[in-house]
C-alpha cells in the first residue's frame, strides 16, 4: 500500500472508510515517524517577521491543534505569515487611500492585495488551516474502479 499517494494525506483519525488492518497500521507508522520523528514547530514566532506576521504565527501556532505540522514545514508557515502582513498592510493602506480620495493609489493596491489573496488561500489550503481543506481531509474517498491494462487498452 502506497501511503498518501493519491491525494492529500489524512491522519488515521481523521480518516472515514473502511481501511483494512495493514492500511491502518501503514498510517498509524506514518503518522509515528511524522510525528515522532521530525522536530516539532517552534512555538515563538521567528524574530524577523514583522509584528503582523509575528501576531499571526502565535495565532496559527495556539490553533495547530493535531495537525502534523513541524519544523519542516516551517518555512511555509513563515511565508503563510508573511503573506498575511502583506494582505493586512494593502488593506489598511487602500483604506487610507480610499479616504483620502486618491483613487489612482486605491487602485494601484489591487494587484498586490490579489497576489497576497492568492498565496494566503494557497498556503492555507497546503498548512491545513482553511476550512475547506479540513473538511476534505474528512471526507470519505468514492473507492474507485480499478481496471486491467486489458481492459483499458484490448
Amino acid at each position: 500500500m502506497k501511503v498518501g499517494m493519491a491525494g492529500k494525506y489524512k491522519v488515521l483519525q481523521m480518516s472515514k472508510g473502511n481501511l483494512t488492518k495493514k492500511q491502518q497500521e501503514a498510517k498509524l507508522q506514518a503518522e509515528i515517524l511524522a510525528a515522532d520523528g521530525l522536530t516539532p514547530l517552534q512555538v515563538s514566532p521567528p524574530n524577523h517577521l514583522d509584528p503582523i506576521a509575528r501576531q499571526e504565527y502565535k495565532r496559527i501556532i495556539a490553533s495547530l491543534g493535531k495537525l502534523p505540522l513541524r519544523n519542516l514545514d516551517r518555512a511555509e508557515l513563515e511565508n503563510y505569515c508573511t503573506w498575511y502582513s502583506v494582505y493586512k498592510n494593502t488593506s489598511i493602506n487602500m483604506k487610507h487611500a480610499l479616504s483620502a480620495g486618491d483613487e489612482e493609489e486605491y487602485y494601484s493596491y489591487v494587484g498586490v492585495l490579489n497576489k497576497a489573496t492568492v498565496a494566503i488561500k494557497g498556503l492555507a489550503s497546503d498548512l491545513g488551516l482553511n476550512v475547506n481543506s479540513r473538511m476534505a481531509m474528512n471526507m470519505p474517498k468514492e473507492p474507485k474502479e480499478t481496471q486491467s491494462l486489458t481492459d483499458m487498452f484490448g
